[in-house]
């Protein structure tokens, strides 16, 4: 075998509990349109430690919508950013975003679905506060 970097681990997949949970949010991604992979949208994946369950990762997609009523603003007046200031065409960078987002504790809702690749756990994204 080669050296370590050349290896994918093999695991189990991992069961999350449905209901309430303590996390910490560890990274934003930014993800751009891409014809190839089908995605016709810009959205930003909100990566979620979750604290209670053995340090597991979770993310929730937010479409890249900065608005009063998206889910993605409201998120973000959550986490102290002043949305109601921002005017209509105004850029928001990524940087900020992760800046009032990333090393946040948090507490959420989550919600597993069952889809034709097996169940999942669904972050209740209106449920997020910030402690």
């Amino acid at each position: 075998m080669k050296n370590e970097e050349d290896v994918i681990v093999v695991t189990k997949p991992i069961k999350i509990e449905e209901g309430k949970h303590e996390g910490i949010i560890t990274n934003v991604l930014h993800n751009l349109p891409n014809e190839a992979e089908g995605r016709t949208y810009d959205y930003l994946d909100v990566v979620i430690k979750i604290t209670d369950s053995d340090n597991v990762e979770v993310k929730t997609g937010f479409p890249a919508n900065i608005s009063e009523l998206s889910t993605l603003g409201r998120l973000l007046k959550k986490a102290g950013m002043d949305i109601e200031k921002l005017e209509e065409g105004e850029k928001v960078s990524v940087t900020d975003i992760k800046e009032k987002l990333v090393d946040r504790e948090i507490t959420f809702l989550s919600k597993n679905e069952k889809t034709s690749n097996g169940e999942f756990a669904r972050v209740l994204k209106d449920t997020i506060e910030f402690s």
